[in-house]
C-alpha cells in the first residue's frame, strides 16, 4: 500500500465525511433523487455561525440597525478620513450592536449576504443524464437580488389592460404567502434630514406565517419520503438489512408518509397556498402587468441598507428556522479511529478528486485581529473520531419571483444594458447572469473532535484553543473568534474528556437550483410594454 501523505489523508477523510453528508441529503448518493435540475455544493471553507443567527426568522424583524457615529475631535467636530468622509467609530458601534436587539440585523445581514451568492459553474450530469455530479461551491461574485433588481428595470412585459379588481384580488392572496407590513421607524431622529438611513416610517416584506407552515411541513414530508425511497431502492439493489427493513416496516413506513402528507395538510396550509400558486398562473398571460407592478412593490419595499458600506441589500428568510430547535432528530455523521488511512485508489478518494476536495491539512488557528488564521501542523490527527448532526433549512427570498423569471409573458428591452451586452439571466446550461440559486442550506451542528490518548494533536488542540486560539479540520473550526462580513463571531466550545465539542453551527454545503432558460418569450406576443406609463 502506497504511504500517505498528511495531505493525502486530510483530503481523504473529508472525502469520506462529506460522501457520508452527501449520501444523506442525496437519498443514498443517489443524484438522480435530486434530478438534473438541482445539485449540492460543498463548502471547502466552512461558514461559522452563532447559534441563535436564524432567531430574527422566528420573532420576526423590524426596524432599522443604529447607524454607526463618526469620532470626534476636541471640538466636537468629525474627524475625516484621506477621502473626506468621516472617521466611524467602531468600538462604540460594536458595542451598540452586542445589545441583542441589533444583532438580529447583524444577523439578518450575513444570512442575506451568504444566500445572495451566484455559483459560477454547474457541475455536469451523471453518466446516465438523470442528475448532477457534487461540485464545490466558487463565487461568481454577482448577486441574485442585484440581477432580479435590474431585470425588473428593464423588463417589458406582455401588453394588457390593468385590472384593479384583480391587483385588489392579487395583493389579498400575495399577503397570505408574502406580507407587506408597514411600521413605525422606532430610531427616527426628527431633527436629521429624511433619507434612506431616517425614515419615518419603515416598510418591509416578510414571509407569512402560514406560508412558513407550509414550507416546514413540506419539508418534513418529502424528508420522510426520501428516507424510506433511499430504503426501498437499497432493497431494489440486494441489500439485505434493506431488504428485511421494508418486509418488516413496509407497512409503517407507508403510514408515515401518509400521516406526514395529512399533517402538510392540516398543518401545513397545503391546498391553501397552491391555491394562489396556480392562480398566478392562470393569470399572468392576461395580467402581467399587474403582476409586475405587484413584485416590483415587493422588491422596492424589501430593501435595506447595510450599515457600514452603504449599499442596498434584500434580505432573505431562513424556513423553518426552528430546525436547529428539532436537532436531536437529525442523523449523525461520524468516521472512527484508523479509517482515514485509506489507499487513493479506493472509491471515497476517487469521489473527493472528481469533486476537487482539497481541505487543507489538520490545523492550528492563531487569534489575530478577530480573524482565524490557520498554520499546518504535523500532529498525528488520524487517531481521532469526528462526529456531527446534519440538518438543512430553507432559503425563501419573500422579494423573489421565481414564477415571474420562468414566465413566457416578458422579455429584457432591446435598449436594456442586458441584451446590449448580448447577456441574459440563464440559458438553463450554465451560461448566463444568473445560472443557479442556492435554495438550501446544509448545517452542521454538535461538531465533535474526539483525541485518543496516543494522539499528540490533542496538546496542540488543548493548547491553542485555551490559548483563544483554535482547532479545525476542513470546514469545522473550534474555538477562536471569526469575523464574517461585519459581524464578528465567538465560537463556543467545551470539552469533555479528550473530545472537543462545538457548540456553534456550521454551513457547510448548500442545495442549489438551476434557472431555466430566461428571459424565453412567447414568439407569439407582438406587443409589450414597460408598465411605467
Amino acid at each position: 500500500m502506497p504511504t500517505l501523505t498528511q495531505e493525502a489523508k486530510t483530503n481523504s477523510l473529508m472525502s469520506m465525511l462529506l460522501k457520508q453528508v452527501y449520501d444523506t441529503v442525496t437519498n443514498g448518493g443517489n443524484p438522480e433523487s435530486l434530478g438534473t435540475d438541482d445539485f449540492i455544493a460543498f463548502d471547502p471553507v466552512g461558514i461559522t455561525l452563532s447559534e441563535d443567527t436564524f432567531d430574527y426568522a422566528l420573532n420576526g424583524l423590524f426596524g432599522d440597525a443604529p447607524s454607526p457615529k463618526p469620532m470626534l475631535d476636541g471640538t466636537g467636530k468629525p474627524i475625516l478620513d484621506a477621502n473626506g468622509n468621516p472617521k466611524i467609530d467602531m468600538e462604540a458601534y460594536q458595542n451598540a450592536l452586542s445589545n441583542s436587539k441589533f444583532k438580529k440585523y447583524l444577523q439578518m445581514e450575513q444570512f442575506a449576504a451568504m444566500t445572495d451568492a451566484i455559483p459560477s459553474q454547474l457541475p455536469p450530469l451523471t453518466e446516465d443524464g438523470k442528475g448532477r455530479a457534487i461540485t464545490i461551491m466558487n463565487d461568481s461574485q454577482k448577486r441574485v437580488s442585484k440581477v432580479y433588481e435590474d431585470l425588473l428595470q428593464w423588463s417589458v412585459v406582455v401588453d394588457t389592460d390593468f385590472d384593479q379588481k384583480v391587483e385588489k384580488k392579487l395583493d389579498s392572496l400575495r399577503d397570505k404567502l408574502f406580507k407587506i407590513k408597514k411600521v413605525k421607524n422606532p430610531d427616527f431622529d426628527e431633527n436629521a434630514p429624511v433619507d434612506d438611513l431616517n425614515k419615518p416610517e419603515l416598510i418591509h416584506t416578510f414571509v407569512a406565517p402560514s406560508y412558513a407552515k407550509y414550507v416546514e411541513y413540506q419539508m418534513k414530508y418529502y424528508d420522510i419520503v426520501d428516507a424510506n425511497n433511499e430504503i426501498r431502492v437499497a432493497a431494489d439493489n440486494g441489500d439485505t438489512d434493506a431488504m428485511a427493513k421494508v418486509s418488516i416496516d413496509g407497512k409503517n413506513m407507508k403510514k408515515r408518509e401518509e400521516a406526514a402528507l395529512k399533517a402538510w395538510q392540516s398543518l401545513g396550509y397545503k391546498e391553501a397556498v397552491e391555491r394562489i400558486q396556480n392562480y398566478l398562473s392562470e393569470i399572468e398571460e392576461k395580467h402581467m402587468l399587474v403582476i409586475k407592478k405587484r413584485i416590483q412593490a415587493e422588491f422596492r419595499n424589501s430593501q435595506r441598507t447595510r450599515i457600514l458600506d452603504y449599499t442596498n441589500y434584500s434580505p432573505c428568510i431562513p424556513v423553518a428556522a426552528n430546525a436547529l430547535r428539532e436537532s436531536k432528530g437529525w442523523p449523525e455523521i461520524s468516521i472512527s479511529q484508523g479509517k482515514s488511512n485509506y489507499d487513493y485508489s479506493k472509491s471515497i478518494h476517487n469521489w473527493g478528486a472528481a469533486g476537487g476536495f482539497s481541505m487543507g491539512l489538520f490545523s492550528i488557528g492563531a487569534k489575530a485581529g478577530g480573524k482565524n488564521e490557520k498554520t499546518k501542523i504535523n500532529s498525528d490527527y488520524t487517531s481521532m473520531d469526528i462526529s456531527f448532526k446534519i440538518g438543512k433549512v430553507r432559503v425563501e427570498r419573500g422579494w423573489f419571483n421565481q414564477q415571474f423569471i420562468e414566465s413566457k409573458y416578458w422579455k429584457l428591452h432591446e435598449q436594456s444594458p442586458q441584451t446590449l451586452n448580448g447577456d441574459m439571466i440563464s440559458d438553463g446550461k450554465g451560461k448566463g447572469l444568473m445560472p443557479s440559486i442556492i435554495t438550501e442550506l446544509i448545517i452542521a451542528k454538535d461538531v465533535s473532535l474526539n483525541f485518543k490518548d496516543s494522539s499528540s494533536a490533542y496538546t496542540e488542540a488543548k493548547n491553542s484553543v485555551s490559548g483563544g486560539g483554535a482547532v479545525g479540520i476542513g470546514p469545522f473550526v473550534i474555538g477562536g473568534n471569526y469575523s464574517y462580513d461585519n459581524q464578528n463571531v465567538k465560537s463556543t466550545y467545551e470539552w469533555e474528556g479528550k473530545k472537543l465539542v462545538s457548540k456553534g453551527i456550521y454551513i457547510i454545503g448548500y442545495k442549489c437550483h438551476i434557472v431555466p432558460k430566461s428571459p424565453n418569450p412567447n414568439p407569439e406576443i407582438k406587443k409589450w410594454a414597460d408598465g411605467k406609463s
